[in-house]
């Protein structure tokens, strides 16, 4: 698969029984259809609301190529993702899955555990071992 954003190969990475594809380069991620789901696990799923107009330019979906939309997601509705109009999946850039977690945690949702590992073994902080 390539990526959307940058266009070079994604290399497909498993966590929890759930394989996802990261670009190399930009650090973006995709969820297949239903993948995000699993990895927010009970209760946490969140809200997708339709977006407005953003100066972001819009990319196409890295399975279908179709042209995805831009949908704000969580429940402060503050994290602007990619979403397949087809349901193939989303696209998160670099950053915006931990935006997502935070928002959750500060409305006072239980973050799961699961995706706390996930974000620690996937994105390391800089200069971790």
């Amino acid at each position: 698969m390539k990526c959307p954003v940058c266009k070079v190969p994604t290399y497909a990475v498993e966590h929890d029984q759930i394989e996802l594809d990261l670009c190399p380069d930009c650090r973006g991620i995709w969820f297949d259809a239903g993948e995000l789901e699993l990895l927010l696990e009970e209760g946490d799923a969140a809200t997708l609301t339709a977006a407005g107009e953003f100066a972001e330019a819009s990319r196409p979906c890295p399975l279908c190529d179709e042209k995805m939309n831009k949908v704000n997601i969580g429940p402060s509705q503050r994290v602007l993702i990619d979403t397949c109009p087809r349901g193939c999946g989303v696209w998160f850039d670099d950053n915006e899955l931990q935006e997502l977690t935070e928002d959750l945690a500060e409305k006072g949702w239980q973050v799961q555990p699961r995706i706390r590992s996930f974000l620690s073994e996937m994105f390391p902080s800089k200069g971790a071992d």
